[in-house]
């Protein structure tokens, strides 16, 4: 039921402001540069520290009260702006309809933004770490042998950028002041970088030690001028009494040298160009580093329950690694977790052959990982298991899925408070106008027409609110975007907001928008298409 020219005029009359009225307009512009000028007071006096590190922090409480009184004025300023806009060319009523659903909209977008700028973040940082596509056996708890040519395989398929083999067990690592549990996965440093962005994460130390393990210096604390990079108290106290008072590591044992009858024996080192043995070197997550109170070149043992059986029954398998550095992947996760070594290492330690658990591989595009998950499964066989990263991490993202669906249908009441809004400016313009409405029904207007003459006004309130509003978000999203609004590194993992804005999100906020807009205009107009002439005309 679409308007025509004629109703459509109508109903735009009626909309219009018979005298402009600029006041509210210059009451929030007023506002606005009262707002920026306490924002710009209080920036300025935290210096050149990030606002949000120091918003907290134990200093004169004027700073904090101009930013937040000018974040209050800004705010506010805002709505009224936004509202005197409206009303300079709007009815009161009308200019309050429109501004409801502009703000509805706005704050769906940047909210579903902002959601999205989040989940981008942690899924990159999941599937940069865990691979977008994983190869492993068919059957659960089998190794891949012939990995290799199973790499070589996976990297002729067409989308592939890269493959590389590893495997994991789960360990446990004792330091001498404390002990975490981690995954320790054992890669080929050759061809990590094609398949995972661990080289891009590492801080400290370099990835080519876990080859080499004569990179590795152990610790000594001349390495710490005047102990000017090592923590105080009970840590330095430790590290100075290993540095100078206790004795030095004893290598492992040799095989050769240990019954097999009357213990466990552990697995021998390689020697270094000294003839002394060579600790494996590991990397770690730079939280499980400080949890374990380790630096650079310290040992750490690694602990695996799956052991042999001894004279008492299950003996556990320890073995000292050497810590080559540690990495920050962003993701608090991984990094109080996950440890490196090579592949080799691993294998030798786990007692297995030359077999991996399984082969990361990356891919050109990570939408399209499900394409060449079929490509691969149907190049490489039945023998094997090929999973992408939606598979890997379905509960986690379905669940992402299904709380950004929960918060559209939240928000989108304030879009319904709007359409409350639209149907009250309707009914209020009916009381006010029965006696043209009735003047019309009298000259013959039929029934439809009147009908289309309200929708017409609800439509217009709905496209104008939704207009606005989307081009405020769209606005706010970009510029936060652009801006990358800082947060507190100490408490978030993110160093700043991101943000996400999606086309197709903000298209079905528009269309849900007016969709709500045209539904509440029905009840008014066709009580308009029913007043009758009399009732209108007899009107005081």
């Amino acid at each position: 039921m679409w308007a025509g020219p004629f109703e459509s005029f109508v109903g735009w009359r009626y909309l219009l402001r018979v005298k402009r009225r600029p006041q509210v307009l210059l009451l929030g512009l007023g506002l606005l540069v009262l707002g920026g000028l306490g924002v710009g007071l209080g920036v300025a006096a935290f210096g050149s520290d990030s606002v949000a590190s120091s918003l907290f922090a134990p200093r004169s409480q004027g700073p904090m009260i101009a930013l937040g009184a000018g974040g209050a004025f800004l705010a506010i300023g805002f709505c009224i702006t936004l509202f005197g806009a409206l009303n300079t060319f709007l009815t009161s009523f009308s200019a309050f309809s429109a501004f409801m659903v502009a703000i509805g909209v706005m704050e769906v977008i940047l909210v579903l933004g902002v959601m999205n700028g989040f989940q981008k973040d942690l899924r990159t940082k999941i599937v940069d770490t865990q691979a977008h596509i994983v190869i492993d056996a068919a059957e659960g708890g089998q190794y891949l042998e012939g990995y290799t040519d199973l790499a070589a395989q996976a990297r002729t398929v067409e989308g592939v950028l890269g493959a590389t083999p590893f495997i994991q067990t789960e360990v446990m690592l004792t330091s001498p002041t404390n002990l975490q549990p981690a995954l320790l996965k054992g890669i080929e440093v050759q061809t990590v970088g094609q398949a995972n962005r661990l080289p891009e994460t590492v801080k400290e130390g370099k990835l080519e030690a876990l080859d080499k393990p004569e990179m590795v210096k152990p610790f000594d604390l001349n390495d710490h001028p005047s102990l000017g990079d090592v923590p105080e108290g009970r840590e330095r106290q430790r590290l100075a009494a290993q540095a100078e008072d206790a004795p030095p590591e004893p290598p492992p044992p040799d095989p050769e040298l240990i019954d097999a009858d009357m213990g466990f024996p552990a697995p021998s080192a390689p020697k270094g160009p000294d003839g002394r043995r060579l600790l494996p070197a590991v990397m770690m997550g730079a939280e499980l580093r400080r949890n374990l109170n380790l630096w650079q070149g310290e040992s750490v043992n690694v602990v695996s329950p799956f052991g042999d059986l001894g004279p008492n029954g299950p003996i556990p398998k320890s073995r000292p690694f050497r810590l080559a550095g540690w990495f920050e992947s962003g993701m608090l996760e991984f990094d109080t977790r996950l440890a490196y070594t090579s592949l080799g290492a691993l294998q030798h330690y786990l007692g297995l052959g030359d077999v991996a658990g399984g082969i990361q591989v990356r891919v050109v595009d990570l939408d399209q990982a499900r394409t060449v998950r079929d490509h691969l499964q149907e190049k490489l066989g039945p023998g094997v298991r090929v999973s992408d990263w939606q598979e890997l991490n379905s509960n986690l993202f379905s669940a992402l899925k299904l709380e950004k669906i929960a918060m559209f249908l939240v928000l989108s009441i304030n879009i319904l408070l709007a359409a409350f809004a639209i149907t009250a400016t309707l009914v209020m313009t009916i009381i006010e106008r029965r006696r043209q409405v009735a003047i019309l029904n009298a000259m013959g207007a039929h029934q439809a027409s009147i009908v289309r003459i309200f929708m017409s006004q609800g439509l217009f309130n709905g496209a104008l609110g939704a207009l606005v509003g989307a081009t405020l978000g769209l606005s706010l999203g970009f510029g936060l975007s652009a801006v990358k609004l800082p947060m507190d590194g100490s408490v978030y993992y993110l160093p700043n907001i991101p943000v996400d804005v999606r086309a197709v999100d903000v298209v079905a906020i528009v269309l849900v928008a007016l969709a709500i807009s045209v539904i509440s205009t029905l009840y008014p107009a066709f009580y308009a298409a029913r007043l009758r002439p009399v009732e209108g005309l007899c009107a005081e």
